[in-house]
């Protein structure tokens, strides 16, 4: 296999403990491995290893993904959890650690890997932040657990589960039943994330048809079970429903103003702008935070930081309340059914200011546009302050929301295994960026 990109599984027999697949190539043996044509994901490996392989399998977390920087070659390792039989599409051999020096291995990586799994049992102690859908045995216990509650709502479960989502932040399912589809997901535990499943419990009583229905919740695992609620925008938006969105939320965070008591009661963050005063200058100081950011960036960010803090200040002098924040409003999270619009991935919903959403907004390339969505979503805040005043409390909140997202990052860093963080990493230097290309411009 010489294709830029490789994925390889650790495949353990269904009954057998202690034997593992391997396959034969040009007369040595290897894990078993196919070329794929995009980026290595363990949704991908899942897929893909299942089509392979012939059984269904899960790729439940990976050993390692790399890439060579002179051939730009890129390779993943996953572990995989055997769903299927003993009967596999390849050929190859069941084998157990003692088998393992008796047999010629291509590469010394893939032998070493499997002595290491062979000897270090999934029961030892887990690293910090290991989340528990990235341990052998979870997939199986989650949908056995779907089916008998779905069971006994008369649901009948059609296909095999499958997994749309799976990493160090969440593990999102969808579940083909007899009424259509239903999606099984779970969160990390995070500081800043609230529990979805009563947050939304709590929304569908204000907002029925704008959030999705919950069906069924394990709060011992953070396990939800929730309607389907549509498909995404993401790819067909006009702007005429980019205009309607705003006003939809807009009126949504008017609305739970006087319901932010209850919010932060049942478990939302309290992300008010004077929380975040004493986080903003630790930024910088933060290796995690600055890894990616070059020397002048760090500089230049350092000189503006007093800056930012009257910044962030400033805001409590408009009249424009903290309210609910749904924490990542990108349009992945919007979704369309009957030309009626939903908000999904609650996740990160918390109490603050209510221009902190607004990446639709702040991140729209054409300026004309952008201050078109802006007015809309402006006006309507008119009652809380006249229109050059909101203009004003706009122009702050074009830093401000930046920094919001950078404080969300280093929590969720600080908060994540280590060897996940790659996951996470690009959001730091962009959301910093981002503060930094903002000020620029108001300059």
């Amino acid at each position: 296999m010489n294709n830029d990109t490789v994925i390889y599984g650790i495949l353990p027999h269904p009954t057998l403990k202690g034997k593992v697949f391997v396959q034969k190539e040009n007369d040595e043996w290897c894990l078993p491995g196919m070329q794929v044509e995009e980026p290595i994901s363990s949704i991908l490996a899942t897929r893909e290893m299942s089509r392979m392989l012939g059984q269904p399998v899960v790729a439940y977390r990976y050993v390692s993904i790399s890439e060579n920087l002179q051939s730009g070659r890129q390779e993943g390792i996953f572990l995989l959890d055997n769903l299927g039989s003993d009967q596999l599409s390849p050929a190859g051999r069941w084998v157990c650690g003692d088998d393992l020096p008796s047999l010629k291995f291509n590469r010394l990586d893939h032998l070493e890997v499997m002595y290491n799994y062979c000897s270090e049992p999934e029961t030892g102690d887990q690293p910090k932040y290991r989340r528990p859908w990235e341990s052998s045995g979870w997939f199986k216990q989650a949908t056995a657990w779907t089916k008998e509650v779905l069971g006994s709502l008369g649901i009948e479960i059609v296909a095999q589960p499958e997994p749309l989502k799976w990493w160090s932040l969440s593990c999102v399912l969808r579940v083909p039943t007899s009424h259509g589809n239903v999606y099984f997901k779970v969160n990390a535990d995070q500081p800043l994330f609230v529990d979805e499943a009563k947050f939304l419990q709590f929304m569908s009583k204000l907002y029925q048809e704008r959030v999705p229905v919950v069906l069924a919740a394990e709060p011992h695992h953070g396990w939800m079970l929730s309607s389907d609620s549509g498909v995404s925008i993401r790819n067909s938006v006009s702007m005429e429903q980019k205009i309607e969105l705003l006003r939809i939320f807009a009126g949504i965070q008017l609305d739970a103003i006087p319901h932010v008591d209850e919010l932060l009661e049942i478990g939302c963050a309290d992300r008010r702008p004077d929380r975040h005063i004493p986080l903003i200058a630790p930024l910088l100081d933060d290796d995690l935070m600055t890894a990616q950011l070059t020397p002048e960036e760090i500089s230049e960010l350092r000189k503006q930081m007093p800056k930012v803090v009257e910044m962030n200040k400033k805001l409590s002098e408009y009249a424009v309340p903290s309210t609910l924040l749904h924490g990542d409003l990108n349009l992945g999270n919007v979704t369309n059914s009957n030309a009626r619009l939903s908000f999904i991935d609650w996740t990160d919903a918390s109490v603050g200011h209510p221009f902190m959403d607004m990446f639709l907004i702040y991140d729209e390339s054409d300026l004309t546009l952008r201050a078109q969505l802006r007015d809309v979503y402006l006006e309507m805040w008119s009652d809380f302050e006249p229109m050059h005043r909101l203009l004003e409390l706009w122009s702050l909140c074009e830093v401000m929301h930046a920094i919001h997202h950078a404080i969300s990052y280093q929590s969720i860093l600080h908060h994540t295994e280590v060897r996940s963080r790659a996951e996470l990493d690009d959001g730091p230097p962009f959301y910093l960026r981002k503060a930094l290309r903002f000020l620029q411009e108001q300059e």
